[in-house]
């Protein structure tokens, strides 16, 4: 707001700036119209990176597909095949609500695949309209977005931290801020009781596989190398986003294949971690 004012554009800048302009600087929490103006404006814009980011995922799934197979399962398509069904997914983002300090506001948008490849982002809240976004991925974290008849470019950043993906979105001269709780590692008896018996049977006890689909572009100890618990073996990268894979317990790697450039698949077995007891039983 500072940099946009038209006195500090005409350069009229001094020490008491913001206390002559305060009024102009400072929101009136008491004007509930410009509250209603802030919170569209930030439904909006959560709207468009919750579009950005599933058809970022889209993107990347489509030319790496899980499990690596040449030919695209129908479910990975876009949009997803659902048999007399359209696909919806739900994405929860906080936003800091200027106009109360002490507390931030949770927008959970309900996305709807359309068969024309949009998107139409509905809120939980009564009243509100819904809005459908045509995203299309540019390069990087930059996308053409289409809403309400109107094309503009808009760019993201996103980070994890502590269990936390942050999103910052930009579209022209407008920011916003975003953040996403990411889902909490289960220990291995929750895990196993999510999971068929299929799939948790077909994972060898001791396996650390991929959290992710995504690219290897570090790989920081050998194969049959003595590890401690905590100690990271290998980067992704997913999203623009590095992840590093650690350890889960003290022992020796086996069955590390993988090497940097290599795309690996969402839940695919990256390397085993045996401890030095077992390794005569095996």
């Amino acid at each position: 707001k500072l940099a946009n004012h038209w006195a500090f554009e005409d350069g009229n800048v001094e020490t008491h700036f913001i206390d002559n302009y305060k009024e102009d600087l400072f929101v009136d929490a008491k004007n509930s119209a410009s509250a209603k103006e802030a919170y569209e404006a930030a439904r909006r814009s959560a709207s468009l990176v919750a579009a950005c980011l599933v058809e970022k995922e889209h993107f990347v799934s489509a030319r790496n597909p899980p499990g690596g197979s040449s030919l695209l399962p129908i479910w990975y398509a876009s949009p997803p095949f659902r048999v007399h069904h359209q696909a919806k997914r739900t994405i929860e983002l906080e936003w800091d609500n200027e106009y109360d300090s002490a507390s931030s506001k949770v927008l959970k948008l309900i996305i709807t695949y359309q068969p024309d490849g949009r998107y139409l982002i509905e809120t939980e809240e009564n009243g509100s309209p819904a809005l459908e976004v045509k995203a299309t991925y540019v390069k990087d974290l930059d996308f053409r977005v289409e809403a309400d008849g109107v094309i503009n470019d808009v760019n993201l950043a996103v980070y994890s931290k502590e269990q936390m993906r942050h999103i910052h979105i930009w579209q022209g001269s407008f920011h916003h801020y975003f953040r996403e709780k990411l889902g909490l590692k289960l220990s291995d008896d929750e895990e196993s009781q999510h999971k068929p018996k299929s799939e948790s049977s077909s994972i060898p006890r001791g396996a650390i596989v991929a959290p992710m689909a995504g690219l290897v572009v570090k790989v920081l100890v050998k194969n049959e190398t003595r590890v401690e618990a905590g100690q990271p073996v290998l980067v992704l990268e997913a999203m623009k986003m590095e992840h590093v894979v650690k350890a889960p317990s003290s022992g020796y790697v086996h069955g590390l294949q993988v090497t940097a450039g290599e795309q690996v698949s969402d839940g695919s077995v990256l390397f085993n971690v045996k401890c030095p007891h077992l390794l005569g039983h095996q």
